[in-house]
């Protein structure tokens, strides 16, 4: 039994208490969380695992001028004495910054003068935080003005590496290859929505599909058992048609899936009558899956197979069970459509829920089994979310999302990203999953504008790294407008009240300059 125990001064309990410490984790060299008890009690903050190795803390603050992110020491010994919490964390900043910096320094990349004073200063801060009193309040607010303007840094090297990676990419092909699609529930719009003139603000009634097409080069057309069969035996493709005839008069290129969504309340509810029978309910999703992808062959041009295999999910298989049944969905898909690509989508590509739930399978790892397989996967979906209770990803700047994808990468298989980031308060009826939307930022109030705001400001430095990668074939953007049904809450370009997000104008603008 391990812990790694962090000093919490009486001057920062009060900001120590607006992170996210419940969330915290551990983590080793080989990125994969452990599975840890967080206690948090007179002025110690406290993380028990079941080694006794050195590791990295995760933890989620807020940030004034930037939001929630999540922060990280460097590597730490587990020592009976506590480390200071905040001077870890302003190193493990300066750290990051400081090397990534240096590193595409060393390739190319040109900084920045404003860079180079928030470098400067925040490191400046963090010395002298490291030579403070440990428990007065001056070490603490060195400390976290130093995370402060070093985040910052981190922030402008995230923006110089995507405007300069894209001019770099541009120039050597004008317009980029990369598919960036809307993630809908059949069947697809196909009338105008009006905006609600009762949320006080006027505007003129929306072509939906017209804004599709301006927003995306494709679509990702959700082609579900959960949808699609809800009496068994009866599959009902009606909707799905639909979907594809419009993609086809749109001129979208189609993502079909993920066929088989394994998270609670997406698989058929008849399912459960089959729990203690393996082989059986293999059998049932596998005469599904070839049911459908012959019904649909040739008018979809990527399989996204399953989607979040590697969490724990509805119907507790164990690991064993999760390979078969990864495998078999794979190789039905494979013998009954043998010419369209096919990937398996992951949740959760950074493995937060291994720190709290040791069922569930390593994502990185659980990809690797699968390209070895020798199945013909074609890549791997990444599921990002950002904003929710439940299933998300901790906020990360762009540089360190940047470097996940890095590390994707060196599975050398296409990445498709998709992404779901929250973009108003409150419950959402429309929407088929009942997760409770959480803020990007502590200070943003109950406005939807505020919230959509952060949605843009949030994920605007995301989608340029994204695009700075070639290793990333597709992005998807997961909901259209939340004024239809839809399967995230609040996702969508498009508000319940018919009002366009900052996030369409920005995703139109990103495909008329940058994409095919």
């Amino acid at each position: 039994m391990g812990q790694m125990h962090f000093d919490v001064p009486d001057a920062a309990n009060e900001f120590f208490e607006s992170t996210r410490w419940e969330d915290a984790y551990l983590c080793g060299i080989e990125g994969v969380p452990w599975q840890s008890r967080n206690v948090h009690a007179n002025g110690r903050f406290t993380l028990t695992r079941g080694v006794d190795t050195s590791a990295k803390l995760f933890l989620t603050c807020p940030i004034p001028s930037i939001g929630y992110r999540q922060l990280s020491t460097c590597s730490l010994r587990c020592l009976d004495n506590a480390h200071r919490l905040f001077v870890e964390l302003a190193r493990g900043s300066c750290y990051r910054v400081r090397v990534q910096a240096d590193v595409w320094q060393r390739g190319g990349l040109v900084l920045s003068d404003r860079f180079d004073d928030l470098l400067t200063r925040g490191t400046k801060r963090f010395l002298d935080a490291t030579q403070c009193a440990p428990e007065g309040p001056s070490c603490v607010e060195a400390a976290l003005e130093a995370i402060e303007a070093l985040e910052l840094a981190s922030n402008e090297l995230g923006d110089l590496f995507a405007s300069q990676s894209v001019a770099y990419r541009r120039s050597r092909e004008n317009r980029l290859c990369t598919m960036l699609a809307v993630g809908v529930l059949p069947p697809l719009p196909a009338t105008e929505v009006t905006p609600d003139i009762q949320s006080g603000r006027a505007g003129n009634s929306i072509d939906e599909q017209t804004t599709i097409t301006r927003a995306f080069n494709a679509a990702a057309v959700r082609i579900n058992w959960g949808e699609i069969e809800t009496d068994s035996g009866r599959p009902n493709y009606e909707p799905v048609d639909e979907a594809l005839t419009a993609c086809s008069q749109m001129g979208l290129r189609v993502i079909g899936g993920p066929v088989i969504d394994y998270r609670k309340g997406l698989l058929p509810d008849w399912l459960t009558l089959l729990d203690d029978d393996f082989d059986k309910l293999m059998s049932t999703m596998i005469s599904f899956v070839e049911k459908t992808v012959e019904h649909f062959r040739g008018r979809v041009n990527l399989w996204n197979a399953a989607s979040g295999l590697n969490v724990a999910g509805p119907l507790g298989f164990d690991d064993e069970q999760v390979m078969r049944f990864s495998i078999g969905i794979l190789q039905t898909i494979r013998r009954c459509d043998p010419n369209t690509p096919v990937l398996m989508s992951l949740d959760q590509p950074c493995g937060e829920y291994l720190a709290r739930d040791d069922q569930g399978i390593s994502p990185l790892h659980f990809a690797d089994a699968l390209l070895r397989s020798g199945l013909g996967l074609a890549g791997i979906g990444l599921n990002f979310r950002f904003g929710f209770e439940e299933g998300d990803t901790h906020p990360r700047s762009a540089v360190e999302f940047g470097q996940i994808i890095d590390r994707w990468a060196t599975l050398n298989a296409p990445l498709m990203v998709q992404l779901s980031v929250a973009g108003a308060p409150g419950k959402d009826a429309a929407a088929r999953l009942p997760i409770q939307t959480r803020p990007l930022s502590p200070v943003i109030s109950d406005d939807p504008d505020a919230w959509a705001k952060a949605q843009f400001e949030f994920v605007q430095p995301l989608i340029q790294t994204l695009l700075s990668k070639q290793i990333v074939h597709a992005v998807v953007w997961d909901g259209w407008s939340d004024q239809h049904p839809h399967l995230t809450p609040h996702a969508g370009v498009i508000d319940a009240k018919g009002r366009p997000r900052p996030m369409l104008a920005y995703l139109t603008k990103i495909r008329e300059e940058m994409l095919m």
